[in-house]
């Protein structure tokens, strides 16, 4: 069976003849704020501007159009990290694209921009895995936006391979797409079939509400058996506590010229223990304050 290669998407390979059709093409796009996922979302349905117009910015909005004679759906999600959001409220709202696409969406577009990696892409990658659980891994494809006409080859390798804690996560199925272009027709029909292709791929086209609700039931579990920081600190001081007592024990003991009598051990080794104690938990208590600033 012969392949093509796509010119700015992944390794994934491409039939040369036409997917089997499908009924509708269901979509859901995830991202942070600012990294062209609702004008993604836009040029999927051909209207730029359809998430970007005059919509409330949290809460999840459902459009549909007909492409090239396939139905599909798209449903543009909050986006993440905006300043004065409250995180819960928006991973709530962000959970109800699963019911605005019922009985469920063929793919999760995870939208980033083609840019290197950083600490708020990986934490957006994780809120949407602790979201919508492993399962909604396989459902996934990343899309990395820009506005350039053309990439340098080096360039794009470059930054690629900045990007592998990302792709590597979703098997390496991600597309490039430059969002400013005005011909938009080839690149589009590239990222539907590799959606169709990937959907052809698994016993279960698209991604339930059962999956979701399995996924909440997990991370519910994974609250419960962490450790609160209160008891993890508490953990911590304790054994703070058996250290300084253990040193100050050996120390008295070399002190006294290898004599420990029950007097001098007790009096250096709660001497020394207790500096001990008090050294390591201060160092505790800074590396407590940094993580939490």
């Amino acid at each position: 069976m012969n392949y093509t290669k796509l010119s700015t998407c992944s390794r994934i390979p491409i039939y040369d003849e036409n997917p089997e059709s499908m009924g509708e093409l269901r979509i859901v796009l995830y991202g942070q704020s600012g990294q062209g996922k609702s004008t993604l979302g836009g040029i999927i349905l051909g209207n730029r501007e359809i998430f970007t117009s005059n919509k409330d910015s949290k809460k999840c909005h459902k459009e549909r159009n007909t492409i090239t004679g396939q139905e599909v759906v798209a449903v543009d999600t909050p986006g993440l990290f905006k300043v004065d959001d409250d995180r819960e409220e928006v991973v709530e709202e962000i959970k109800r694209s699963i019911k605005h696409a019922e009985p469920g969406p063929h793919v999760f577009l995870y939208v980033e921009r083609f840019k290197e990696i950083s600490q708020e892409k990986l934490d957006a990658l994780k809120v949407f895995q602790d979201t919508f659980g492993k399962q909604a891994v396989d459902y996934t494809m990343v899309v990395f936006t820009t506005k350039k006409k053309k990439i340098d080859d080096t360039i794009m390798k470059e930054t690629l391979k900045s990007l592998t804690r990302v792709t590597d996560q979703f098997q390496q199925r991600y597309c490039v797409f430059n969002i400013k272009e005005e011909q938009q027709e080839s690149q589009l029909a590239e990222l539907l079939e590799m959606i169709k292709k990937m959907t052809g791929e698994k016993r279960q086209p698209f991604y339930t509400s059962k999956m979701l609700q399995e996924s909440e039931e997990a991370l519910k579990i994974r609250k419960k058996t962490k450790p609160k920081p209160e008891e993890e600190w508490r953990s911590f001081y304790d054994r703070c506590g058996l250290i300084g007592m253990a040193v100050g024990c050996a120390v008295g003991y070399f002190i006294c010229g290898g004599e420990l009598t029950p007097t001098t051990g007790a009096g250096v080794g709660a001497v020394v223990g207790m500096m001990l104690f008090v050294g390591i938990a201060f160092l505790g208590v800074l590396a407590k304050i940094k993580i939490q600033a």
